[in-house]
């Protein structure tokens, strides 16, 4: 019988297509798919020193537990139990034993787990309240999967609103969930601030604190603030290696978030910390190129002269070239980073000078700046990233050009009469938040040297139309916006759903092709990004699920009638015969689509075409090189194999416009 007939039928056999939906707070674990579909792992790496007795042991154990987990009734707080239970699940499943000793890790977990059950069908969660080293867990709204997080809570720490060190871990490849939450149950981290409680979160394995890792930060952050555990305003931000790469990239991309930021060693950007020769910069596809503006710290440097800073590298340390680089970056804006160095030092903190480090960063965080300023300086090369204070960028002339905001006010917002704004490569921008206080007052505003009179309101929204500055409301218009503007991999940074298709395609080649990706980018989702990725077939998606997520469309017109419904609105044509694209026609048979685009039927949600997150397992071998490998929209030839580096030869590939049409 040929394939396409089968595609069904061999979905099911792989466990792709669930019967029912998928709560939010809660996933189904889908197995994974056969090793012939996948290609050679990376991260984490195989680790076989579990016994077949031992195994038996905690499989039993572990299901006897999960079935009390499932007994309980569904809540946000069953996160503080189950993160024990999918660390060593994930262990089992993915050969995650790389010791013997690390048996031991998986009783002990496992041990906590039926603690917890038990407060939590007595109501009880004394984890709220414990002191010295606790481990946590919450729901994330991405995937709904469980992901922990850390505490170390002194004795005289403040039980509420208390200052707090965010501390992002450096890279360990065998630190899966499993290692991280036994090594936080009896182990705390680099500094020891008095008085002082330190979050370590788990930032989605080893991705870099990029995307999914740099939203489970904000998230845990956002919780222990609405818990009132901690003071929004006394939040300090610190990392060593590819934690002070994290520092790097969370100090610079949500700047308004951190009391101070300290930042050990790590890397800034691909181009120099990757070392590229000028044949490899002139090999790598442009697009690539333009999206390592993504996460180059340089790019957004002036963001990071609003709070404090404060560097520290090993006197001999290769990734002292980072601070290096952004002492440069600060003298170019006409500011100075403050740096300390640890003589003789290699890649690792020296204690005096660690101590050092200590009090300074604790002094800011203790004493921080007004947390609404009058003055702004914003920097930025995408939507992603748009927001400093009480400034939001809206609208740009063009993505992944430098952009940039000077604001500044007279007074607080809410006493405010004149505000004064310079703008490059800005479209339209909001001054104030449902979080600032209002406008009392008539407000003249300069913006680039044109003035404009607002009467008293909550905020201020302003458009540029023909050359000139005009008072507007929030847009409603298709074009890029805050959390809606690509590329790709956007789409994985929020709520998500895979769509499989459920009938034949066009071509038996594809339906194969589809298979095998879908699969693969399902099974990676739980190896690397640590979560069990929701998965419906086309014609089990509810409108709830369209309102909800971003969707995943796997297939083509033919296999899934989502794509079918949705073709009509995108900006290409495709039938059994040719793919158009930018104007250029190619053959469909072997050749697919792939390309982010906002949800014809849900302006604040996107869809995906026949893609996962774009970078791949050969990327995963240094963070730096974890970044957007593919742009907005791109057509592959699925003739050519997928490979560690690429789904399929890339046959073309750009940016939408900002009005998210052809450029």
């Amino acid at each position: 019988m040929k394939f396409h007939l089968t595609f069904p039928l061999l979905c099911l056999a792989l466990g792709l297509l669930p019967a029912a939906a998928q709560s939010p707070a809660k996933s189904t674990a889908l197995p994974p798919p056969p090793p012939f579909l996948l290609l050679p792992r990376v991260i984490p790496p195989l680790g076989e020193k579990l016994t077949d007795a031992n195994r038996t042991e905690l499989t039993a154990t572990l299901e006897k537990l999960t079935q009390q987990l499932a007994a309980l009734p569904r809540k946000p707080a069953n996160a503080n139990a189950e993160v024990f239970l999918k660390a060593v699940r994930y262990a089992i499943d993915h050969k995650e034993f790389y010791k013997p000793e690390d048996t031991a890790k998986a009783r002990t977990l496992l041990d906590e787990a039926a603690k917890r059950l038990v407060e939590l069908a007595a109501g009880r969660a004394p984890w709220l309240t414990d002191t010295g080293y606790v481990v946590r867990g919450y729901y994330s709204a991405i995937d709904g999967s469980a992901q922990p997080f850390a505490l170390e809570i002194p004795e005289n720490t403040p039980a509420q609103n208390a200052p707090a060190w965010f501390w992002l871990q450096g890279r360990g490849d065998t630190r899966t969930d499993l290692h991280f939450i036994a090594e936080h149950l009896k182990k705390g981290g680099e500094f020891k601030p008095p008085d002082t409680l330190i979050v370590h979160p788990w930032g989605r394995y080893c991705i870099g604190y990029k995307g999914p890792g740099e939203q489970d930060v904000l998230d845990v952050r956002q919780l222990l603030i609405n818990e009132k555990r901690i003071d929004p305003t006394r939040t300090a931000l610190a990392g060593f290696s590819m934690g002070g790469a994290g520092a790097w990239l969370l100090g610079s991309h949500f700047t308004d978030r951190w009391a101070v930021v300290h930042t050990g060693a790590g890397f800034v950007d691909v181009q120099r910390y990757q070392k590229l020769s000028q044949e490899k910069i002139a090999a790598t596809p442009a697009w690539e190129k333009t999206l390592w503006g993504q996460n180059d710290i340089p790019g957004y440097t002036r963001n990071l002269l609003n709070v404090p800073v404060i560097s520290y590298s090993g006197e001999v340390d290769a990734q002292r070239a980072s601070a290096e680089i952004m002492a440069e970056e600060f003298q170019k804006h006409g500011a100075a980073l403050t740096q300390y160095i640890g003589p003789k030092m290699g890649h690792k903190y020296d204690p005096a000078v660690r101590q050092q480090v200590q009090e300074k960063v604790q002094d800011a965080l203790l004493h921080p700046t007004l947390p609404s300023p009058l003055k702004l300086s914003f920097q930025t090369r995408t939507l992603a990233y748009p927001s400093l204070h009480w400034l939001k960028v809206t609208g740009l002339e063009e993505h992944w050009q430098d952009t940039r905001v000077e604001a500044e006010l007279d007074k607080p917002l809410n006493q405010a009469t004149k505000l004064s704004v310079t703008t490059k490569n800005v479209t339209s921008f909001s001054i104030g938040s449902p979080e600032q206080p209002p406008f009392r007052n008539p407000v003249t505003i300069n913006i680039d040297g044109q003035s404009l009179t607002v009467s008293a309101r909550p905020s201020i929204h302003v458009r540029k139309e023909n050359g000139s500055w005009i008072l507007d409301k929030p847009g409603s218009q298709v074009r890029k916006k805050p959390g809606l503007q690509g590329p790709i991999d956007d789409a994985f940074n929020a709520p998500f759903l895979h769509v499989l298709p459920d009938k034949a395609g066009f071509h038996p080649a594809t339906d194969a092709w589809v298979l095998t990706e879908s699969a693969a980018q399902i099974s990676r989702w739980r190896t690397l990004f640590r979560g069990d990725a929701r998965v419906k077939t086309a014609s089990q998606v509810t409108p709830d699920d369209i309102k909800s997520y971003n969707l995943i469309l796997w297939g083509d017109p033919a296999s899934n009638k989502l794509i079918a419904a949705a073709l009509p609105k995108l900006p290409i044509q495709w039938t059994a015969d040719s793919l158009t694209a930018n104007g250029k026609a190619t053959p469909t048979a072997g050749h697919l689509p792939v390309l982010i685009h906002p949800s014809p039927s849900q302006n604040d949600r996107y869809i995906v075409l026949n893609s996962g997150p774009t970078w791949r397992e050969a990327h995963s071998k240094t963070n730096s090189l974890q970044n957007p490998k593919l742009p907005d929209w791109a057509i592959l030839d699925i003739t050519s194999p997928p490979t560690p580096e690429a789904a399929g030869k890339v046959e073309a590939a750009g940016f939408f416009n900002e009005s998210w049409g052809w450029k």
